[in-house]
């Protein structure tokens, strides 16, 4: 488990990534709330996550300082949308990455599928179905 502690004025948060079953969890929590977890599958994107995470954070704390009347969970909703609004754009890009390798990954077998087929005269149909 990998932590990173911050200070936001009178306030503790705690910044973490840690395996969970086969993947990774990564999370952030402020003055013992749970502000944000996320769950990743493959260990390189968590890690790159986790880097951003922590970048934003420290952005957050330097653009907006601590309102000091502000009601703790308020703070906490507040920090929970700026650091979900970052993870939703991150996950954006990573996603289109993914479409554009399984888009032409499909194309490249649709052209094989087409030989093998062009190749026999004797083409057996057969239909998925449930069982």
């Amino acid at each position: 488990m990998t932590t990173k502690y911050y200070k936001y004025g009178k306030y503790s948060c705690k910044a973490y990534k840690k395996a969970c079953g086969k993947g990774w969890e990564v999370g952030f929590t402020f003055a013992g709330h749970q502000v944000f977890v996320g769950n990743f599958i493959h260990t390189k994107e968590a890690n790159a996550w986790w880097g951003m995470m922590n970048r934003e954070v420290q952005k957050f704390g330097k653009k907006h300082a601590v309102a000091p009347h502000a009601p703790v969970s308020w703070t906490c909703k507040f920090m929970a949308n700026y650091i979900y609004k970052c993870y939703y754009s991150y996950l954006d890009r990573e996603f289109s990455k993914y479409q554009r390798g399984f888009t032409q990954a499909v194309k490249k077998d649709e052209r094989r599928y087409m030989n093998f087929r062009k190749n026999h005269d004797d083409v057996v149909h057969y239909y998925l179905k449930a069982a």
